[in-house]
This record gives C-alpha cells, sequence and structure tokens, in this order.
C-alpha cells in the first residue's frame, strides 16, 4: 500500500509539472515563449508571442516555425528527411531523393528535383526545363555551379560540358577526348597514351599520363615560361615569376615567387612556407603554426588541438579546440570610441555543458553530447534526450530547467539592484547571425546537420 501510495504521488507530481507547462507564460528572449508543454524528451510544443511555433515528437516528427525570419523547418526521422522553407524558397531531402523550388509562389519559377545519381529534372531560372535518366541520357544545364551545358548519351560512351567557356567532349569518358574554348584554339586527347591542348595563353602535351607532361607559357601571359615533369622522379618549372624544382612529386620540392618561398621535406609532413605577410610551418601531424597580419593559427595533433586569432576590418574572432572535448570561442567588435570588447562567447565541454553569453543574455545547458556547434537538424529532435538542465538569464530574469520542465524555477529582477550578466548565450537552437567562421570539416558539418 506504502509503494502504491507513493508511486501514485510521484505520477502526480509528474503530471502536474507536465500540465503546468503547458499553461506558463514565460519572458523568455530570442523570441519570448507565450506557452509550453513538455512530456520528457519525447513531446514538446512551444508558442511564442511573435507567432512562431515549435512542435515534436522525438525522434519521428519536428516542425519549427520562425515568424521573425519567416522560416519553417519540418522533419521526419531526421536525418532521413527534412524540408525547409525559407521566405519563398523550398528545398526537401528524403534518403537519396531532393528537390528545391526557388519561388513557391511563382508557377513559372525554376525548380529541380531527383533521385541521386539516377534522376534529374527541373527547370531554369531562365525557364529552360531540363532532364537526366543517368547513365541513358541527359541535358543538364548546369550542375555544382562549375559544370554548364552537360549532355551524355549512353555514359561513358559520349559526354559534354561546358566549364569556364571551354567546350569538353569525350568519347569513352576519359579516354577519347576534345576541348574547344573561346580563343577557337583545341584540345585532343588518346587517355592516357598522348595528348595536346593549345590556347593563347599556352600549349601543353602529355604522353602516357602521369609520367611525362610539358606546358609551355606564352608571352601573352603575364608570366611567361615553361614547365616540365618526369613522374615520379623529377619535375621543374622556369617562368618570369616562378622558379621550381620538385624530386619524387610532390614528396619533396623547393618553390619561389615574386612574393614567397615554400620547402616541402617531404609533402605533407613538413612544410615550410613564407612571405613578406605570413609564414606557414607545418611538421604534421604534430604541429603546425601559420601567423600573418590578419591570422595567427597554432594546432597540434592534426585537428585534435587548434588554436585560431582572426581579425577582420572592426571584428576579431578567438577560438581554441581540443575536439572534441573542448571548444572555445569567442567573437570581439569596436564600440563608438573604437575599444575592442567582447561580443559573443561559447563553450562546450564535450560531453557535459555548452554555455553562450553576449551583453544581453545568458544560457547553460547540460549534457551536451553534440560536439559541432549549430547543428540545427540534432538539435530540433535528438537533443532533448541528454538535456537534463538549463539555466538562462536576462537583465529582468533568471530561470533554472531540470528534466524537460518538471522542475522549474524562475525568478524576477528587481530594476536597479540586479546588473545585466557580463555576457551572453543566446539559446544553444538558435545560433548567433554572425558566427565565428568556420574552416574544414566542421564546416562541412555543420551545412550537413541544419
Amino acid at each position: 500500500m506504502n509503494k502504491l501510495f507513493l508511486y501514485g504521488v510521484l505520477l502526480a507530481g509528474l503530471s502536474l509539472g507536465w500540465a503546468a507547462q503547458a499553461f506558463a507564460s514565460t519572458n523568455e528572449p530570442l523570441p519570448q515563449i507565450a506557452s509550453r508543454l513538455r512530456i520528457g524528451p519525447f513531446y514538446e510544443r512551444r508558442i511564442m508571442t511573435d507567432g512562431g511555433h515549435f512542435y515534436a515528437l522525438r525522434p519521428f516528427y519536428a516542425h519549427s516555425s520562425d515568424a521573425e525570419e519567416r522560416e519553417d523547418v519540418t522533419d521526419a526521422i531526421w536525418p532521413l528527411a527534412t524540408a525547409h522553407w525559407n521566405q519563398t524558397q523550398f528545398w526537401w531531402r528524403c534518403l537519396v531523393g531532393f528537390g528545391n523550388d526557388l519561388n513557391v509562389d511563382d508557377e513559372e519559377s525554376g525548380y529541380e528535383c531527383g533521385v541521386f545519381p539516377f534522376w534529374l529534372n527541373g527547370r531554369t531560372r531562365e525557364g529552360e526545363d531540363y532532364w537526366a535518366f543517368f547513365p541513358f541520357y541527359g541535358q543538364v544545364p548546369k550542375w555544382m555551379m562549375v559544370m554548364s551545358d552537360i549532355e551524355f548519351i549512353m555514359f561513358p560512351c559520349y559526354l559534354k560540358y561546358n566549364v569556364v567557356g571551354r567546350e569538353r567532349r569525350y568519347y569513352l569518358f576519359p579516354f577519347v577526348g576534345r576541348e574547344d574554348d573561346e580563343t577557337l584554339k583545341t584540345h585532343t586527347s588518346l587517355f592516357p597514351f598522348a595528348g595536346e591542348k593549345e590556347n593563347k595563353f599556352s600549349s601543353s602535351t602529355y604522353c602516357f599520363w602521369p609520367f611525362w607532361t610539358d606546358t609551355v607559357y606564352k608571352e601573352t601571359t603575364r608570366n611567361p615560361g615553361e614547365s616540365w615533369m618526369l613522374f615520379p622522379v623529377v619535375g621543374h618549372v622556369d617562368r618570369e615569376k616562378e622558379k621550381q624544382w620538385m624530386v619524387l612529386p610532390p614528396l619533396f620540392s623547393w618553390a619561389k615567387t615574386d612574393k614567397r618561398e615554400r620547402w616541402h621535406m617531404p609533402w605533407p609532413f613538413i612544410q615550410v612556407d613564407n612571405s613578406d605577410r605570413d609564414r606557414k610551418r607545418v611538421f604534421w601531424p604534430f604541429y603546425s603554426q601559420a601567423l600573418g597580419d590578419e591570422r595567427t593559427f597554432y594546432s597540434a595533433g592534426w585537428f585534435l588541438f587548434s588554436y585560431e586569432d582572426v581579425r577582420m576590418q572592426k571584428q576579431r574572432y578567438e577560438r581554441t579546440r581540443l575536439f572534441p572535448f573542448y571548444a572555445h570561442e569567442t567573437r570581439y567588435g569596436q564600440n563608438a570610441k573604437g575599444e575592442e570588447i567582447e561580443q559573443e562567447d561559447y563553450l562546450r565541454v564535450w560531453p557535459f555543458l555548452t554555455r553562450q553569453r553576449t551583453p544581453q543574455y545568458s544560457h547553460l545547458r547540460t549534457l551536451e553530447l553534440n560536439p559541432i556547434r549549430n547543428a540545427g537538424g540534432i538539435e530540433r529532435n535528438w537533443a532533448s534526450f541528454w538535456t537534463f538542465y538549463t539555466r538562462n538569464e536576462t537583465a529582468e530574469e533568471l530561470e533554472h530547467d531540470g528534466l524537460w520542465g518538471i522542475l522549474n524555477f524562475r525568478s524576477h529582477k528587481v530594476s536597479g539592484t540586479n546588473q545585466p550578466p557580463a555576457g551572453m548565450l543566446l539559446p544553444v537552437n538558435k545560433p548567433s547571425k554572425t558566427p565565428v567562421p568556420l574552416v574544414g570539416f566542421e564546416e562541412e558539418l555543420e551545412g550537413l546537420l541544419k
């Protein structure tokens, strides 16, 4: 009986906690929450005072509407399927299927959809329809923002495409090919046995590629001269503004231009690069550094540890990482007097906590199993499963939230007796509009995890 009584009290307490969240009126910033209901990490409903909302039945479904950004996102068993609306644009993906519409309000706007890599069809901004059924037949005006006027028939039997004004045709790709560019010069090849190429800037040939290649850069260029390579033995570049020798390329090389000098001894393990503005030292994978007027960079253990200080115009970004356990990023700006001030501070101690801070707001969350910042799909569909406690603070209010709202404490500060926090921590699922610039694999991961 005593056990049944205790279980009943516990169940009633949980129910009251969840019910209280359904009708709670809060003043949380970015954006403010009018009402919220949570049932553990599995179900969540948020209604915002600005008209936005969020619904989730994790991990099967999530829908987010941002009235300020005019953006809607719907996920189904993310990352298997997702759909994004932004202003009037729309894109979606489901497994290997994908599609996008440049303007959902215009029936004549450009669009594209397909099943990678077999089917693709769409319409360009200019109203040209196209389709492709790989490898049998296809005509595609543009692909990956680089290749254009693509046409293939029973690939690899026939392939034609255009790159920067140069039309290339292949028969039994890549073995027999021909290239025509805007200068009406030609390129023919019987790959890999022999080939030649000529335009108004240079002429080049190869025999049994890649074992012998040579190029002559004509006087019409800003850097005339010649280069040749007997792979993998030796190579040489002799141009007006560049000298280079290679031994067992690409392992050992020395190069000097009018602006810098570079040594590889051997590549990629030892690299030395000097110029008037910066210098680079690499002892891969143990240590590397790059020092310049606008960037200071140190790393150890390849990508495991790194420190970076980037300066651009009136802003400065500083980042320290010990991947995946520790990350600290700070963004600085300038005030009206030209003095440097802190605008945003971000800290991640994986897998324990994430903290974000700016002069208006602060946010602390634990646990934090996601090692990548600004991963929207993970935030909407998975982060709640390991978010046991959050702390939010503004100049007017302090909130503690634990166990998905079962434990919730909110206090309002008295004006004049409490100062704003020293910095602000934006909500983890609402990234800063001016994030720290990313490089390498982190930039690619954040794009994939939107």
